[in-house]
């Protein structure tokens, strides 16, 4: 396929996107191009999830359940 023709095509499908007005198709949009390039889909923590997350962190620790920054570069 030449050059040009993908140029078009992109310039199609970015004006499809444009006129969308469905969060669920933008959202499906998203995912698919995420997908094809390989990154992962991130997703906003809320602040009860950030605590949680928090107070696990707090419990490894007084538990003794963590390693070293060494170890963790030593295991890449």
């Amino acid at each position: 396929m030449s050059q040009l023709n993908i140029q078009n095509r992109k310039l199609s499908i970015i004006e499809q996107v444009i006129a969308l007005n469905d969060d669920e198709i933008l959202k499906q949009v998203e995912d698919l191009i995420n997908t094809s390039l390989h990154k992962p889909t991130l997703k906003k923590l809320t602040k009860q999830e950030l605590v949680t997350r928090a107070e696990l962190s707090d419990k490894d620790i007084e538990n003794g359940d963590v390693y070293s920054h060494e170890d963790a570069k030593n295991n890449l």
